[in-house]
Formats: C-alpha cells, sequence, structure tokens
C-alpha cells in the first residue's frame, strides 16, 4: 500500500513539474489543502473511472441479455420498470436540489472571483502572476472541488437510468476537467486561470439554472436547451482565441505556457464535440419512422 501511495505521490509531481517546472513544491500555496495531495486526486479520478466502466460493463451485459432473451423492445420496458417508487419519489426531490446546489455553487464562485480580480486590479487576460498569494488560488481551489462535486451528474444519471445522457462526451468531460483543473488549483492558480473561472462559472449557472427549472416542471422555452449547448461553445472559443494569440502569435503572457497550451487543446476537443453533439441533436433532420 505504501508503494502504492508512494508511486501516486510520485506520478502526480511528474506531471505538476512537467506544466509547471518553475514552481517548486515548497512556493505551492495549495499543497497542503483539501483534496490537493496526487493520491487524494487520484483516488477520486479512479473510483470514478471505475465506476463509469462498472456502468458500461452492466449495460452491456444486461443489453445483450435482453436481446437473446425477448428483443430490444424489452429493454426499454425494463429499464423502465427497474427503479423502485422509493427511489423515484427520492430522484425527483434530489435532483432539483442537486441542480439548485449547483447554480448557489456557481454564483458564490464568479462573484469571489471577480471581487479579488478587482482588488488585484486584473485586466481582462495577460496579468501578473503572483504564486504567493493566495487570494486568486482560494477561487480556483474551490473551482476545482467544485469539478469534484459534479461527479453527482454521473451518479444521477445512472441512478434515472437516463441512459441517453451517458455518453463519451459526458464521461470525457468530466474526466478530463477534473484531472486539468487538479493541475491548474496545484500550479497555475493565480493569474490568467481567473478569466477561464469566471467564464466557466458564469455558463454553469446558466446551465445549472436551466436544469434546475426543467426539473422543477417550469415550462421553459424548447430552444432554451440548445441555447445551453451554444454557449458552452462560445465559452470554448473565449478560453481558445487568448490562448491561440499567446502560443501562436507570440502575445506576451506571465501565465505558465505549458498550462496554456493543456487549456488550448482541450478546448479544442470540448469544442469539436459540443459541435458534433449540437448537429446531431439540433440540427441533423429526424430520421423519419416508416
Amino acid at each position: 500500500m505504501a508503494l502504492n501511495i508512494a508511486f501516486l505521490n510520485n506520478l502526480g509531481e511528474s506531471i505538476l513539474k512537467f506544466f509547471n517546472p518553475n514552481l517548486k513544491y515548497g512556493r505551492r500555496v495549495t499543497r497542503n489543502w483539501f483534496m490537493m495531495n496526487p493520491t487524494h486526486f487520484f483516488m477520486a479520478f479512479f473510483f470514478y473511472v471505475l465506476f463509469v466502466l462498472a456502468t458500461y460493463a452492466y449495460n452491456a451485459y444486461y443489453a445483450s441479455k435482453l436481446k437473446s432473451d425477448k428483443g430490444l423492445a424489452k429493454i426499454k420496458s425494463s429499464s423502465s420498470k427497474s427503479k423502485s417508487p422509493r427511489l423515484d419519489d427520492i430522484l425527483a426531490k434530489a435532483v432539483p436540489a442537486y441542480n439548485l446546489l449547483q447554480v448557489l455553487l456557481s454564483l458564490v464562485i464568479t462573484v469571489l472571483t471577480i471581487v479579488e480580480v478587482r482588488k488585484r486590479k486584473f485586466s481582462l487576460i495577460h496579468n501578473y502572476v503572483d504564486f504567493s498569494k493566495t487570494n486568486i488560488a482560494l477561487c480556483c481551489w474551490l473551482f476545482y472541488l467544485n469539478k469534484l462535486f459534479d461527479f453527482m451528474d454521473t451518479i444521477l444519471i445512472v441512478l434515472r437510468k437516463k441512459w441517453n445522457q451517458f455518453t463519451f462526451l459526458h464521461v470525457y468531460h468530466h474526466i478530463s476537467v477534473f484531472l486539468i483543473m487538479w493541475i491548474n488549483a496545484s500550479v497555475g492558480y493565480d493569474g490568467d486561470i481567473y478569466y477561464v473561472i469566471t467564464v466557466n462559472s458564469i455558463v454553469h449557472f446558466i446551465m445549472y439554472l436551466y436544469y434546475f427549472l426543467a426539473s422543477m416542471k417550469f415550462k421553459v422555452p424548447v430552444f432554451a436547451k440548445a441555447c445551453v449547448t451554444y454557449i458552452q461553445m462560445i465559452q470554448f472559443l473565449a478560453i481558445i482565441l487568448p490562448a491561440f494569440c499567446v502560443l501562436f502569435l507570440k502575445k506576451n503572457s506571465y501565465y505558465p505556457r505549458r498550462l496554456i497550451a493543456l487549456s488550448f487543446y482541450y478546448c479544442i476537443s470540448l469544442l469539436i464535440l459540443f459541435v458534433h453533439f449540437a448537429y446531431i441533436t439540433y440540427i441533423r433532420p429526424k430520421k423519419k419512422v416508416a
């Protein structure tokens, strides 16, 4: 067990040193904060991965078993009847509560970040980095913990058996953003990271507000769901463009270059996946059933 912990710590430190080799361990103000230890991070990371793999395995086995018996129709009827009424009642209350809590967390993180940025008199981008300060670091750490809390999205999807939402995009996004924000909260917690935190928190506020209203059975306009998707795509562009200027147009930036590249290529991958999702969901003509 000790060897495993040592391995995870060494692996985590190697990752952090790669992305910001100039910030030594002793200078990292977040190093002893909750869930910042590499071992704690990897435990949460692997738990989520195992949960996802177990769910995929269960679905594959269950679907093949039902197909071999009475066909695909039985899968849908069995899925709809497999939840107990008590669980349905619990989830009917838990989902709106979870969405509302996400709305409040996103609002708090946004406000705290803006307040600290105004104190530091930051411009929009290309701000000076001071890794000895803890104000923006606190916002970055809270944002990272919020990504851990986001794993509840997947758990609720599985409990509600909303398999159409259990997609590669969903899983990839949750796993990768948790990893990336741990790296940022460890060695990139000051300067222009505020921009990513603020933009993403505002988008999440809008997104979870929509989810909350929908889960409470409010009459939400039909186009609202598509608007949420397009707002997320605009968010990725808002992060990609400043990073492009630094990486390829040689614009000056105090923020670690490798962390900028990480955000740049990551947001490109998300933009591609979201464009594909938007196309098949909102643009591509629906196939008519004969």
